[in-house]
């Protein structure tokens, strides 16, 4: 078995024992080494002299994957050209959760691939992406790796400790063959935000790493070498409003009725505030101005673009970080509707794809402003006599996907109880979800007809209709779970309901604190009870005040933010939703 040195830098006893005797490795050699005046010298002479195969690292903050050691070394045996060998590695919060896994832009590209450390290096210095990771991330071999003290103290770095662990981490990298292991084996704490130090930081880190490239004989490059991702820069000082010289024309990009409805409050505003307003279903269409609330969206057919959510549980099997699929570093503007959308876009915004070229807002959720709408309570009184609702309380039924006799569940649980059933299935087409299509229409045929509580809309209403009609909602995983609490609607997940965008069919994901959840063979008792508790004292209600914010204007806030950015003229007040990160941006040297 291959000797293996750790080297644990400025680590704590107790963290090196907890750590290092969780690994499935145990040919290991711990020693301990401090950063400061002779760090360099007491690295250099240790690799020099031990009879390690290969040195690592451990630094504070990280936690490893108990196989990490034996996986890399495996990895490297498989090429011996290879004078260092990094894995990937994931960010995680104190608590464990997962606040970014490696950057799916470059998935893929490392497996079985060796590399020019230098060119590696030189092209992460020119993104301000890290790719490489951190000394913990990384693995040499003892032979062909020889470091200079000498050189790598011209560099300065001996006050500070990141930057010193980074030249380090550097000298070991560069000019040598590279192997990558794609899969994370590290994860790493992120650290608070400390804009000031996170300046000073970015300050001598492009001083010591011109001296870098000249000590390597690189050309220096004509972009300054800061260290951070551009997306990041523009953090320190906001880029004042220019006129672009765009014609006051906005495109909406809608692909269903869905997000049609999440769009039109906004496209109402436009036309109002005097723009010429188009929807369009195709992304591949030319924009002046681009309004988008799709997974991924096209953002480059537009002169100045726009991203909101198409609703409030988008991409709730990934959360917190959405953006790592869905990046908005793409579009001009962000926007999110509350607190709960607000931190998830904070804990993830120290990677750079997180944060968009003008900023991300909480300006809110535009549908949230229909509340107040006049229309929506004309069509409400209209279909309740149309209806003749019995009851003074109605149960609303509104699956993301109609499946496995869903709706059979919910008519069979609840008709029998004094309230009015009303069922509002999904805007699904033909060609997309014929399937689905056909299963919604056979419930109908089902159900239609022998219930005298029992009442449909079609399945082009606009959702906030039956919303504003109904007393309780009831889904599997559908963001209407959410929407319901715009009008102070409690609303049950039943979490045992298959949903069929996987083979075979999973069970709901309800992420959302705000609902309540049971299985299928509890609703009809979780209904009582929460009858009997009257609907209007419902606990979880109360708990997402926050949820949806600025209601009243959502939408003149975010039409203020797209004049101002692309004419340099109108309100500024949109301003005072701007959101910033919770965590140091992604570097170089963390």
């Amino acid at each position: 078995m291959k000797k293996i040195s750790v080297i644990c830098i400025d680590c704590e006893s107790n963290y090196i024992d907890e750590v290092l005797l969780g690994q499935t490795y145990r040919n290991l050699e711990v020693v301990e080494a401090v950063t400061g005046k002779d760090f360099y010298e007491d690295i250099a002479m240790y690799c020099a002299e031990t009879d390690s195969d290969y040195i690592c690292f451990l630094e504070p903050g990280q936690r490893l994957e108990a196989d990490k050691i034996i996986k890399m070394t495996e990895y490297a045996e498989k090429f011996p050209e290879a004078a260092a060998i990094l894995c990937c590695r994931n960010y995680i919060e104190g608590d464990g959760t997962i606040v970014a896994h490696p950057d799916a832009c470059y998935q893929d590209s490392f497996a079985d691939t060796l590399f020019d450390g230098g060119q590696f290096l030189r092209a992460c210095a020119a993104l301000g992406h890290n790719l490489f990771g951190n000394l913990t991330t990384t693995m040499f071999r003892r032979e062909k790796v020889t470091l200079n003290a000498d050189k790598l103290m011209q560099y300065g770095t001996e006050d500070i400790p990141q930057l010193q662990k980074a030249f380090l981490l550097f000298e070991i990298i560069a000019d040598r063959v590279l192997a990558v292991f794609d899969k994370p084996l590290v994860s790493t704490l992120v650290e608070k935000a400390d804009m000031e130090k996170l300046r000073v930081w970015e300050e001598l880190f492009e001083s010591r790493m011109k001296m870098f490239y000249e000590a390597h004989e690189w050309e220096t490059p004509e972009i300054s070498l800061k260290g951070i991702a551009a997306e990041h820069i523009q953090l320190f000082k906001e880029e004042n409003a220019k006129d672009l010289q765009l014609k006051k024309d906005i495109t909406f990009f809608a692909m269903n009725k869905g997000e049609y409805y999440n769009l039109l409050p906004v496209m109402e505003c436009a036309k109002k505030r005097g723009y010429q307003v188009k929807y369009s279903d195709n992304l591949d269409e030319k924009a002046e101005i681009g309004v988008y609330c799709q997974h991924v969206g096209k953002p480059e057919n537009a002169k100045f673009s726009v991203i909101l959510l198409h609703d409030m549980g988008q991409g709730h099997n990934r959360w917190p970080n959405i953006w790592e699929l869905e990046r908005w570093n793409v579009y001009d503007i962000g926007i999110v509707p509350g607190e709960e959308w607000a931190d998830r876009w904070k804990k993830c915004a120290f990677q750079y794809y997180v944060n968009p070229r003008r900023g991300a807002y909480m300006l809110g959720y535009p549908k949230s402003n229909q509340v107040f709408s006049q229309e929506i309570r004309e069509r409400a009184a209209e279909l309740r006599e149309r209806m003749q609702l019995q009851y003074d309380v109605s149960v609303l039924y509104a699956p993301s996907w109609e499946c496995a006799n869903k709706e059979d569940d919910f008519v069979r649980a609840l008709a029998s109880l004094p309230v009015n059933l009303l069922v509002k299935q999904g805007p699904w087409a033909r060609g997309f979800g014929d399937t689905i299509v056909n299963n919604v229409n056979n419930m109908r045929k089902l159900h239609e007809g022998k219930y005298d509580n029992l009442h449909y809309y079609e399945w082009d209403e606009n959702i906030l209709v039956p919303l504003m009609m109904c007393d309780l909602v009831v889904s599997d995983e559908s963001s209407v779970l959410m929407e319901a609490l715009m009008f102070g609607r409690p609303s049950i997940a039943v979490e045992d309901w298959l949903i069929p965008d996987t083979r075979p069919a999973r069970f709901a994901c309800v992420p959302f604190k705000s609902v309540y959840k049971c299985e299928k063979a509890g609703l009809r008792k979780l209904v009582e009870q929460l009858l009997a508790g009257g609907l209007e004292n419902a606990g979880k209600v109360r708990e997402a005040e926050g949820f949806f914010v600025n209601k009243e204007r959502v939408n003149e806030d975010i039409i203020d933010a797209i004049e101002y950015y692309t004419t340099g003229n109108g309100s500024e007040e949109f301003k005072r939703w701007r959101m910033s990160g919770f965590y140091l941006p992604a570097n170089l040297w963390t």
